[in-house]
């Protein structure tokens, strides 16, 4: 499946015209003042996109935890170019921290218990994205010595809680077997076959990249980013007739795995696949703010929502699920 970038426009006769009326009316009635971007692919080409607060097609927007889902697909990048043998293979065998017997699960916890935040190690997130305990290790400069010290709350591949410490981990271990960090892999891999210009990923005092520091804006995506993304995992990890990950990797990356078959999450979601949100109709990426991509199978269909986050920001996918895939559809 390769793109056509046709844009239609609130000028235009019929049903796109239409959206646009219902779109911006429903943002207005919910006071939705911090969206900033809504993009619709289907079939291939874009139906519909509108702007708000001066954003435009090239404007980048904060992603926060997309960013776990895009590590996903370079995770799987590395899989498939033999950088990593096998996604069950012990995180200790990349971070000597992990096979010191500090503590008796460490050698238990796999690469894939990271992709299914289900390493077994204590967190507490806090509230309103504020974590104490990320505080406390971005006080330190050694941070994977930092989550080593922390203690197990269970057996890795048995609990899903979702967590910063796994992709951390799961970004430290693919820098490690990529003998870079994990942005080079994303940047000449994935960004640049699919047109991607994102800013480098900032690093932690140990080297591996993350997007929770200082900086973080340097690796804000645009709507049209990340429909690239999503419209990567609809034609099973294939872009413009490249190849960028296996249909294999993605088939794993949206199936719920053992540990969070069925989530109840208040996030409205079915279960968690490979860092991929995964819902009755489709899966997708969320995050923090508002931020979200999401993907229908069935109806070759993927929709971007981006949002300017605060401290006490709100969700909007109901913008998706009351307009967007009812109208479009």
């Amino acid at each position: 499946m390769s793109f056509e970038w046709l844009i239609s426009t609130p000028e235009k006769e019929g049903t796109d015209s239409h959206i646009y009326n219902q779109v911006d009316d429903y943002i207005r009635q919910q006071r939705y003042r911090l969206v900033n971007s809504v993009l619709v692919v289907k079939n291939g080409r874009i139906v519909f996109e509108r702007y708000y607060n001066k954003y435009t097609e090239s404007s980048k927007n904060n992603i926060k935890s997309i960013w776990k889902s895009i590590l996903s697909i370079v995770t799987g990048i590395c899989l498939n170019r033999g950088m990593i043998t096998s996604l069950d293979e012990p995180i200790g065998k990349y971070l000597p921290e992990f096979s010191r017997n500090m503590h008796p699960y460490h050698k238990l916890i796999t690469i894939r218990h990271l992709l299914t935040m289900s390493s077994g190690i204590y967190w507490n997130g806090g509230i309103h994205y504020h974590s104490p305990m990320m505080a406390q290790m971005m006080r330190t400069n050694d941070w994977i010595g930092h989550i080593a010290d922390i203690d197990i709350q269970h057996v890795p591949g048995m609990h899903f809680q979702y967590k910063e410490w796994d992709v951390m981990l799961l970004s430290a271990v693919i820098g490690r077997a990529a003998g870079g960090t994990a942005y080079d892999i994303a940047k000449d891999y994935l960004y640049e076959p699919l047109g991607i210009t994102g800013g480098r990923w900032p690093q932690s005092p140990c080297g591996f990249s993350y997007t929770v520091m200082k900086g973080e804006e340097e690796s804000d995506l645009s709507a049209r980013d990340l429909a690239k993304i999503g419209m990567l995992f609809l034609d099973h990890g294939r872009f413009n007739g490249n190849q960028i990950v296996s249909s294999e990797y993605v088939k794993q990356a949206v199936t719920a795995s053992f540990s969070n078959a069925s989530l109840g999450s208040s996030l409205g979601t079915d279960a968690y696949g490979f860092l991929w949100w995964l819902f009755s109709d489709g899966y997708g990426c969320r995050g923090f703010g508002g931020q979200e991509i999401n993907v229908i199978p069935d109806q070759k269909f993927v929709s971007v929502i981006l949002a300017t986050p605060t401290p006490s920001s709100k969700c909007y996918r109901d913008i998706h699920s009351n307009i967007l895939q009812k109208a479009i559809l």
